[in-house]
């Protein structure tokens, strides 16, 4: 079970988010999101978290060596572009999240090939003009199919406090990732939120196991 907040900035709500019970904290290194933050600030938050909290750095198209600066602070590193998976194989695989914007069923034969290499799938809504954190909601038809056919799959796109539970319940993932339903602004967190949705999380996840 993963229950991921998304798009942290600062390393006090890191440290309240990972106490509520999130099992991974996200942050953006892409310099073109509002959420960007600096590795500096991504090793300000990794020391503000527990051990068994997971830090996801989250990059769009990165450089390798962006890849491997990132390895030496965070534990996951969420590829959220267009990589190829010759890319991927160059990161040790528990070490890599794969996020795909999905559109329709179509688009399991793109995600095929990096479940079989052994990857951690995320499905996220498709948005033409950003790589994520629209707060679109993904169809969960076509996520429930995925879900069904490639089991380790974490679920994003839309997900908010009122929904979460009941998607956990009807799609069943091995996951879930929230961002800007839970926002004031984009990069700052409602606690109150974070905590609903994290709890509403753990307890669906408890009755689909």
């Amino acid at each position: 079970m993963i229950i991921k907040i998304c798009g942290i900035t600062k390393e006090e709500q890191a440290k309240k988010i990972a106490e509520f019970g999130a099992t991974h904290i996200g942050v953006i290194h892409f310099p073109k999101s509002p959420r960007h933050i600096n590795l500096e600030k991504i090793k300000k938050i990794k020391n503000a978290l527990p051990k068994n909290t997971k830090l996801v750095a989250v990059v769009v198209n990165p450089e390798k060596e962006t890849v491997k600066n990132l390895l030496k602070i965070v534990d996951i590193i969420q590829f959220h572009g267009d990589e190829p998976i010759e890319f991927l194989k160059l990161f040790p695989k528990e070490k890599v999240f794969k996020a795909f914007r999905v559109k329709n069923l179509s688009d399991m034969e793109k995600i095929k090939p990096f479940v079989e290499e052994g990857f951690t799938i995320l499905i996220d809504a498709f948005d033409k003009k950003a790589y994520g954190g629209t707060g679109k909601q993904i169809n969960p038809e076509v996520a429930k199919n995925i879900v069904k056919t490639f089991k380790k799959v974490i679920l994003s796109g839309g997900l908010s406090p009122d929904n979460v539970e009941s998607l956990i319940k009807e799609i069943n993932p091995f996951g879930v990732d929230v961002s800007s339903k839970i926002e004031i602004k984009p990069g700052i967190k409602d606690l109150e939120k974070a905590k609903e949705f994290i709890k509403k999380a753990k307890k669906a996840f408890g009755e689909n196991n």
